[in-house]
């Protein structure tokens, strides 16, 4: 009887399918723990689901008792509401973002009918994450030629803390990494391609559309790609291929624009996503994006790594080997990226640096791999790489790291409104709306009012007389000094969160 042996290709599969399913294992864990939701995460369920952008534009909304399902109505897809997709369009073109991420959101949701869930976000994350790492290992198969190299960059990959912060934050940046690694392997193929076809480029024009219909910070990559690609055929004389590839791309625009033409008013006039509204200077921003880098991409490691790796490779003898011309497919874009986020940003927050966190860790691992080699021996290059590997995977359990969209620092606010079971009163300061960042709270209250704070003392104190014990939220800009001065009652400190401070109120007996 012939004895069945596995050959090398099996072998890796079966190694890369079992990588993936603890690093799924993993996000299936992490998501049992996230408790709470970023207010733009309530409004990816808005924006994909409700007539309207945001559920404080009701009409009904201030100074109205309602139910829970008042509430969960904005996040819910209703049974009458499953196969009407207008919301997906209509709201994305009165808002600030491309369509396509709520579109794949909506999707998902329709296996919820009538129930709110995270795990209708979190699953799709899922899946988008297991195809970005797919793409990770063809991408590294690409640059290393190395099997064993592209598990290892598959390992890194899935097991970083912004890969599961990415999976956890309920919006569409795992979408748009992937679209970012969809594009960089798709030209790192070009790159190679002696003679371009436009069965070549039809793929290239379908991330461009798609990437472009995810998230606009994705045309700033994208670009550099473009502009590296049309150099090298004008320095190389590949005239043919430089006016396929433009063709491609000029068509790519005008579909683009003719499935979603509201992109050019969103970019000129409306978005805020490029506008560096935070007062910092750019050294602060740039300082504060190191850091925030060094934690999420390096997982605070990056001192003792170096160490390391200077120690073993001192007077190691230097073989000068030289660095593939593809690699600036990687290192320019990122490099112009991040110039682009650090100085245009919003806010300095996590999630713009998410749609590179990928190709960023192929750029990390190809330069240390190609030091590593130019000064020690292969097997002891492996074992070096497979001792950072696993250390850098194993660094956030040792460590104990709470990612920051699971949110569990509000595990305990949401635990006590639900077995307290009493009424929510938001004494709401609507110039400072961040409403959406406690709207979960309200899903679990089975009666809840907002009062608007500039005309409602009057109505609180009658609220506080007829309910005498409720659960009492005042946002920023609110005087709490003069609510508790004017309405005598005791005012248990429960919690405070990302925008208000959440107190049990309960009147004081004449």
């Amino acid at each position: 009887m012939k004895k069945f042996e596995l050959n090398d290709k099996q072998k890796v599969l079966i190694i890369l399918v079992v990588i993936m399913i603890v690093q799924v294992g993993v996000r299936f864990y992490v998501g049992l723990k996230k408790n709470y939701f970023h207010m733009d995460e309530m409004y990816s369920y808005g924006l994909m689901n409700y007539d309207k952008g945001s559920i404080v534009d009701n009409e009904d909304f201030l100074d109205t008792w309602h139910d829970k399902n008042y509430y969960l109505d904005y996040l819910e897809v209703n049974s009458n509401e499953k196969w009407d997709l207008k919301a997906v369009y209509e709201n994305q073109k009165n808002d600030v973002h491309p369509p396509f991420y709520y579109l794949l959101l909506r999707i998902t949701s329709t296996f919820s009918i009538d129930h709110f869930t995270k795990w209708s976000g979190l699953f799709l994350n899922m899946f988008i994450f297991i195809i970005s790492n797919i793409l990770v290992y063809k991408t590294s198969k690409l640059l290393f030629r190395n099997s064993f190299m592209s598990l290892l960059c598959v390992t890194i990959n899935g097991f970083s803390i912004i890969a599961i912060d990415s999976f956890l934050y309920i919006r569409m940046y795992e979408l748009s990494n992937m679209f970012v690694l969809a594009i960089t392997y798709l030209h790192i193929k070009l790159w190679r391609t002696h003679n371009v076809t436009y069965k070549n480029l039809l793929p290239i024009m379908i991330i461009f559309i798609l990437g472009g219909l995810t998230h606009y910070y994705f045309f700033v990559y994208g670009f550099i790609l473009y502009l590296l690609y049309s150099i090298k055929c004008i320095k190389n004389k590949h005239f043919k291929n430089l006016i396929r590839y433009q063709v491609a791309i000029i068509i790519s625009a005008v579909i683009y624009l003719v499935i979603f033409p509201y992109s050019i008013e969103h970019l000129l006039f409306k978005n805020s996503s490029f506008s560096g509204t935070e007062d910092y200077s750019i050294f602060v921003r740039l300082g504060n994006y190191l850091s925030l880098i060094h934690n999420k991409f390096l997982h605070n490691l990056l001192l003792p790594f170096v160490i390391i790796i200077l120690f073993i490779t001192y007077k190691k003898h230097n073989k000068h080997l030289r660095f593939n011309s593809q690699i600036y497919l990687l290192l320019f874009p990122i490099i112009i990226y991040l110039l682009v986020v650090i100085k245009f940003s919003p806010y300095i927050e996590t999630r713009y640096v998410i749609p590179i966190y990928s190709v960023s860790f192929l750029l990390i691992f190809y330069i240390i791999k190609k030091y590593l080699f130019e000064h020690i021996a292969n097997n002891e290059v492996v074992f070096l790489l497979i001792l950072l590997v696993t250390t850098f995977a194993y660094s956030p359990i040792s460590t104990h790291y709470q990612f920051e969209f699971a949110y569990e620092q509000y595990s305990d606010i949401t635990k006590q409104v639900e077995e307290k079971k009493l009424p929510i009163v938001y004494y709401f300061n609507t110039n400072n709306n961040r409403f959406l960042d406690d709207l979960y709270l309200f899903t679990l209250a089975d009666k809840s009012i907002v009062l608007n704070a500039n005309n409602g003392l009057e109505k609180l104190i009658n609220i506080s007389n007829e309910e005498k014990n409720f659960i009492l939220i005042c946002n920023e800009g609110v005087n709490e000094d003069e609510l508790k001065s004017t309405i005598s009652g005791y005012y248990f400190y429960l919690q405070r969160m990302n925008s208000c401070n959440v107190y049990e109120f309960v009147l004081k007996e004449k």
